[in-house]
């Protein structure tokens, strides 16, 4: 006698009926007993079971019928053999279009060519990578090792020379000077006038006296020789200085590398945002050697007297492992010296702060 066994196969989530011998249990009287019957199933699995295929007998036992797979279980579908379909077997569908745009059906967009970047400007701190000081400060040191040395004495001679190149004047000047700020000078002539300077804060006295007069001759005094002594580093500044370009220029017979740089606006309390009508500002040009980064010129153009004023950059040594010019010397359109300012002597020194104070 045959029977339908059914086994849920739960790993493919529907159930098996197969047909099995369900052998006859003999009696106590040895005579046949019939098997009792199977326990009884829902509807409409048994009607599933025991339906005949199409094209065969009636017979249950002669020709079972197998229930169809299904092509989807929970979220995992299967191919025609039974397989799950992974994910990088589904065929690819094509990205939607874009709000408002309509694209025929088939077809696969375009893409639309990557957009480039606008260029950052120029970094004016100098050593990051790209910027234009690096070569400079690489042949020079850093910024950060001439702010490492300190306070300096530097004795200054100023020989100033007429229109044939005669000299016409000379005299020294003391300036000692904190490296590690960018305003903290003290310049001593011999005559016995004292300038000095910390911040916006500026003084001039004449043999130990206070003399409010010479107020504004000090401060161009020790904006010029405070410039001079931290030159090229200053420029790193970048709250002080900010690079426009950096371009070639042919200098004579040779061709020289060119930063352009303007000095920043002081910041101001009562401002916000761009200025309507901003006043001119001093520009600075450096020239240096394309190949090493020598500095080799130095360019001032002044905002206020539309002046424009070029030094050469000359005898350059070390002071402490910072190269320094001792030697700058301007010159007229005619490449005729005007004014040279040499370093005589440099000492380290340890001021305080009141030294470039009025006591």
């Amino acid at each position: 006698m045959h029977r339908l066994l059914v086994v849920p196969l739960l790993a493919f989530g529907f159930l098996v009926v197969a047909p099995c011998q369900v052998p006859k249990a003999p009696s106590a009287r040895g005579k046949p007993v019939a098997a009792r019957p199977a326990a009884t199933k829902p509807a409409a699995e048994k009607s599933a079971a025991t339906a005949p295929a199409a094209g065969s007998t009636a017979d249950p036992a002669a020709n079972p019928a197998v229930p169809e797979r299904p092509a989807r279980v929970g979220s995992v579908q299967f191919d025609g053999g039974g397989w799950p379909i992974v994910a990088e077997d589904r065929p690819a569908t094509p990205p939607l279009a874009p709000a408002g745009e309509t694209r025929a059906p088939g077809t696969t967009p375009t893409p639309a060519p990557p957009v480039e970047a606008a260029p950052l400007p120029a970094i004016a701190s100098g050593m990051q990578l790209g910027s234009p000081l690096l070569d400079v400060f690489q042949a020079t040191r850093s910024p950060a090792a001439f702010e490492a040395l300190g306070g300096l004495v530097v004795w200054w001679r100023l020989t100033i020379y007429g229109n044939q190149g005669e000299v016409i004047g000379v005299r020294e000047v003391t300036h000692t000077a904190d490296c590690a700020f960018a305003t903290r000078d003290r310049l001593e002539h011999a005559d016995g006038r004292v300038y000095g300077r910390s911040g916006a804060s500026v003084f001039a006295e004449r043999q130990g006296m206070p003399w409010p007069t010479l107020a504004d001759s000090a401060a161009s005094e020790l904006a010029l020789f405070g410039l001079q002594l931290r030159l090229p580093w200053c420029f790193g500044d970048g709250a002080s200085f900010t690079v426009l370009r950096r371009d070639t220029q042919q200098v004579g017979s040779q061709t020289l590398a060119r930063i352009v740089l303007e000095r920043r606006p002081p910041a101001a309390l009562d401002i916000v945002g761009p200025e309507v009508d901003p006043a001119p500002r001093d520009r600075f040009e450096l020239l240096y050697e394309p190949s090493g980064g020598q500095p080799r010129q130095f360019v001032h153009r002044f905002a206020n007297s539309l002046q424009t004023r070029r030094v050469l950059l000359e005898d350059w040594q070390d002071v402490e492992g910072v190269r320094m010019p001792y030697r700058r010397v301007y010159v007229d359109e005619q490449q005729r010296p005007t004014t040279m300012f040499e370093i005589l002597r440099i000492e380290k020194a340890h001021p305080s702060e009141r030294d470039f104070r009025l006591h």
